[in-house]
C-alpha cells in the first residue's frame, strides 16, 4: 500500500463507497499489523545483538584480563630466570677467577723447578760422574775389617 494512491469511488448519493473504505481501512490495519510485527522482530533482533555484544564486550575484558595476568607471569618468571642466570654466571666468573688464579701459581711454581732442573741434573751427571770413578778406582775404597 506503502507509495499507492488509492481512490475511493464515489456515492449517488454523498460520500465514498462504503466497502472502498473498508477496504482501505483493513488494508491499513494489515500494513500496520505487519509493521508491527516487523518492529517487534527488529526489536528482538536488537535485543539479540545487544546481549551478544554484552557477551562479546565480558570475553574480551576476560581475555585481556588474562592475558594481562598471564604477561606478568612470563615478566615475573623471566625475571627470576635472569636472576637464577646472572648469580649462576657470577658464581662461574669466581669460581674461573680462583682456578685462573691456581693455575697461574702453579705455573710459577713449574718454571722455577724447570729453571733450576737444568743445573740439578747436570750436579747429577758430575755425582754420577764421581761414582764412576770411585768405583773405578777400587783402591780408594777404606776397607774396615
Amino acid at each position: 500500500m506503502t507509495g499507492e494512491i488509492k481512490f475511493f469511488r464515489k456515492r449517488f448519493i454523498g460520500g465514498f463507497n462504503r466497502q472502498d473504505v473498508i477496504d482501505y481501512i483493513a488494508e491499513l490495519a494489515k500494513e500496520r499489523d505487519k509493521n508491527l510485527a516487523l518492529k517487534d522482530k527488529a526489536q528482538m533482533e536488537v535485543q539479540a545483538l545487544t546481549e551478544m555484544v554484552a557477551k562479546l564486550r565480558f570475553e574480551r575484558d576476560e581475555v585481556i584480563r588474562l592475558a594481562n595476568e598471564y604477561k606478568s607471569e612470563v615478566l615475573d618468571s623471566a625475571r627470576k630466570t635472569l636472576a637464577e642466570l646472572e648469580a649462576s654466571f657470577e658464581t662461574l666468573c669466581a669460581g674461573f677467577e680462583q682456578e685462573s688464579t691456581s693455575i697461574c701459581t702453579q705455573l710459577e711454581t713449574a718454571r722455577s723447578i724447570i729453571a733450576i732442573l737444568p743445573s740439578a741434573l747436570k750436579e747429577t751427571g758430575l755425582q754420577f760422574s764421581e761414582l764412576k770413578a770411585l768405583l773405578d778406582d777400587e783402591n780408594n775404597i777404606p776397607y774396615d775389617a
